[in-house]
């Protein structure tokens, strides 16, 4: 082995800077033809101490480890108490032509001079080394046995393991520190020097074919407006790499999250609020990890194509297979509709990807690629080849004409004909149907609702200022007290004739009201438009399969309405949103009551919105306080809501990790203690994407974890509902939150347990850029308020208008909850 070899030792510590000479000096007869010393420094006149037992057993092993290798090197030792001075040394040395290389790197972070230094900055500090290097033409191993930092024992406020360097604590111990140096030298040695296939340099990072083209046809489709997300797995870590790859090169967010189900969360929040298609990247057997959220994720027709290793049919009872003699998941994904292709060789790999491509066009939601290791590990070409364009095409459930149907004509007739109130409430619409919307609703006098579903759909705000006819929420949970006061009279649903609920891109799912089929089909004139045939509700009256956009359109191009009526109409949205709040909103008891503060954050919200133009994003989990915050907050947009599909408690949550990098404004997250003692703690998550992908300087997180030590809603029903006691089936036990405040991974992240609502310290905490706000509400359970059920409308705390007639509670023994 006739190189040259430099060893880097970059400290301020003279006594680390002997010990690891002492450890050169023993190896030298072993190992060396010839030692130089590069450094202000001299080791001639200090004497090191006799060899204790740790460091004489590892001299004695490597000694004797080498005794069998005929390589020797020539070493030249570069010392520097800077990076940037090595990096100077180094360029000066004798490179003896293309014999010398740059080897073992000890850099010393132990000097109170780095005290605090985070390992994301030290692996900056790094590649900024390594950088150099390259651009000077010197070569350099980076393998992972070549660069070793030492620090000092204090610990920092947070761990990662480091993608570049061998991290170590610097020891007390001066024979534990020789056996130390020495070790990490002999595992260089045999790992990259002695290894043939290592050489110095940049080393290559793999390439995959199904990572270009699936890249290259996201590109097509999308631009830069998708994701990638993975968690890892050992059969798709080199695919996982290649897409990094891919992603960089497209400008593209790389997230993950703290385990495979918080992906498909991510997947559909991205999808739901931006479009943006998701690869989503799992290892053998973890396609059965996405728990319900799978099935949410085809709900949301969310586009994009979900990886999963998998192993050959032929082998028998495979590690983490799906797919074996027993069980074969794919029968459960064409079960669930789900489309899917399995490719188990390279031959079929291009085949296998132009099936998955048309699938993705046929947008019927992610595509799931069943993948042997073979097949993800196919090299790319140096030039991939780019998929030809893809043409969307419907799915058979879709097409449909283009001219308008008959029923957009009785439609028409329903918005101008005599109906004093028209309700109208909307699934998934694009941003330019919402704005339609609107429109409609200022026109016609249109009243306008969102569900548990689809939060801010239809905002309370728009451009800062409060829209008119909002009402506010419209579900089995949550509904508001104005939407109550339009639909009803007296304590009973009005006639039949007088009004009508319009549902827009919406299946009238049992979530989306608190009315049962039967009384829907009896007591209210119901008009639905929706794109897929599946989804036209048996109970409606007007079941009209259209575009939505082109709905509306003719809908506005059509409208024919007196000033009279729509007077009465705007009158009667105005009287609606009159009335008292429930009295448990009022009261500053402690512990507060959900009711209370969601009013006061409510009021501080709508201040902020109107005042300041405060805009955010809002996330809503599973349970009565994810309930409380979709109908007593105010918003400004669209958000994400854990309630959606199979109702998922965690979704909300873990969703926080994907939005926190992809969202294009603040993000307020409301998660029950229940629903955040189901799911692992993001906070990592969220750090470990701001270290890959930047900390969002421009915008903050802020996550309520409402703590009230229960399961509420199902405590509700237990207790105003069946009129029973509460049990330990609904018991939370929550610690309590120690009050911190740190820099970590480019956020300022603030942990704090709020008692009492102080809405100068929280419009501070909420006005802050690059904060993550862990805010632990502590909370009292109660039954009163919130639309937990129509049992609650008529309760003593209400007050919905003058005149109201109480009903008994038996006379909503339909409701659900």
């Amino acid at each position: 082995m006739d190189i040259c070899v430099s060893v880097i030792v970059v400290t301020r510590n003279a006594d680390l800077f002997h010990a690891g000479a002492s450890v050169i000096s023993d190896l030298r007869d072993t190992l060396f033809d010839e030692v130089t010393l590069d450094s202000d420094w001299s080791v001639l006149d200090h004497a090191m101490p006799e060899a204790g037992p740790h460091y004489q057993t590892a001299r004695t092993r490597a000694i004797r480890a080498l005794a069998g290798h005929q390589n020797r090197l020539s070493l030249n030792v570069v010392h520097a108490q800077s990076l940037s001075g090595a990096l100077d040394r180094l360029q000066a040395c004798d490179r003896r032509d293309n014999v010398h290389h740059i080897g073992m790197a000890y850099i010393d972070y132990s000097d109170p001079y780095h005290a605090g230094r985070s390992t994301a900055e030290i692996e900056n500090d790094l590649n900024w080394f390594y950088d150099r290097l390259r651009a000077r033409n010197l070569q350099a191993f980076q393998t992972p046995t070549s660069t070793a930092v030492f620090q000092s024992a204090e610990m920092p406020h947070y761990h990662i393991h480091p993608m570049n360097f061998i991290r170590c604590l610097l020891p007390g111990d001066m024979d534990v520190l020789r056996a130390h140096l020495l070790s990490l030298w002999m595992d260089f040695y045999e790992l990259s020097l002695a290894n043939r296939k290592i050489r110095p340099g940049s080393q290559k990072r793999p390439t995959s074919l199904m990572a270009s083209t699936l890249a290259a046809f996201l590109a097509q489709q999308a631009g830069s407006n998708w994701v990638l997300q993975y968690y890892t797995g050992s059969v798709v870590s080199s695919l996982i790499t290649a897409f990094e790859d891919q992603a960089a090169a497209q400008n593209v967010p790389v997230l993950r999250g703290p385990n495979e189900h918080s992906l498909a969360c991510g997947a559909m929040a991205n999808w739901q609020l931006y479009e943006k298609p998701s690869v989503t990247i799992v290892t053998s057997g973890m396609i059965d990890e996405f728990r319900g959220t799978f099935a949410n994720l085809y709900e949301t027709r969310a586009r994009g194509f979900l990886i999963c290793a998998e192993q050959k049919p032929a082998l028998w009872y495979a590690f983490q297979s799906t797919i074996n003699p027993e069980f074969d998941s794919r029968d459960v994904l064409h079960a669930r509709g789900v489309p899917f292709v399995y490719i188990s060789e390279p031959q079929d790999l291009a085949r296998g990807l132009e099936q998955a491509m048309a699938l993705y066009a046929a947008d019927r939601g992610p595509v799931v690629i069943l993948a042997t290791q073979a097949v993800m590990n196919m090299a790319a070409p140096p030039t991939p080849r780019v998929p030809a364009p893809c043409i969307p095409v419907p799915a058979q459930d879709q097409t449909q004409s283009h001219a308008p149907p008959a029923a957009l004509d009785d439609l028409v007739d329903l918005v101008n004909g005599d109906a004093e109130r028209l309700l109208l409430q909307p699934g998934a619409l694009p941003p330019r149907c919402r704005q339609l919307v609107t429109e409609l609703a200022e026109a016609s006098g249109i009243a306008l609702v969102d569900s548990i579903l689809h939060p801010g759909m239809v905002a309370s705000h728009h451009n800062g200022r409060p829209n008119p006819n909002y009402l506010g929420t419209l579900g089995v949970y949550g509904f508001s007290d104005p939407v109550y006061r339009y639909l009803y009279r007296g304590g009973r649903i009005a006639p039949r004739e007088t009004q009508a609920l319009i549902f827009m891109e919406d299946k009238i799912s049992q979530a989306a009201t608190p009315f049962g089929e039967s009384k829907l089909r009896q007591q209210f004139q119901i008009a639905q438009i929706v794109r897929r045939s599946d989804h036209l509700a048996p109970f409606a009256d007007l079941a009209i399969r259209h575009d939505p956009e082109a709905a509306l359109a003719y809908l506005l191009a059509r409208l024919d309405i007196s000033d009279a009526l729509l007077a009465r109409r705007r009158a009667a949205i105005a009287l609606a949103r009159e009335g008292e709040k429930d009295l448990s909103s009022s009261l500053p008891v402690l512990p507060m009551t959900p009711n209370y503060f969601f009013g006061q954050l409510g009021a501080l919200l709508r201040h902020m919105i109107e005042a300041e133009g405060y805009d955010f994003t809002g996330l809503y989990d599973v349970g009565r306080c994810g309930i409380s915050a979709i109908r007593n907050l105010p918003r400004t947009r669209a958000g994400f809501s854990g309630w959606y599909g199979r109702a998922l408690m965690g979704d909300a949550y873990t969703a926080t990790v994907a939005l926190a990098q992809t969202a294009a404004t603040d993000l307020l997250v409301f998660v029950g203690d229940g629903a955040r003692a189901l799911v692992p703690d993001i906070l990592p998550s969220l750090l470990e994407n701001a270290l890959a992908n930047g900390a969002r300087r421009d915008l903050s997180v802020t996550i309520f974890v409402l703590a009230n030590s229960g399961l509420s809603a199902i405590n509700s029903y237990q207790e105003r509902i069946l009129f029973n006691r509460t049990s330990r089936q609904m018991r939370v036990l929550n610690l309590g939150t120690q009050d911190s405040q740190q820099d970590m991974c480019g956020y300022q992240v603030v942990t704090r347990a709020i008692n009492t609502f102080d809405p100068d310290a929280l419009r501070h905490d909420l006005r802050k850029r690059g904060r993550i706000n862990l805010f632990t509400v502590n909370l009292a359970h109660n039954n009163e308020g919130d639309g937990m059920s129509l049992a609650h409308v008529s309760g003593w705390q209400q007050d919905q208008l003058a005149g109201r007639r109480n009903r008994p509670l038996r006379a909503h023994t339909e409701e659900r909850i």
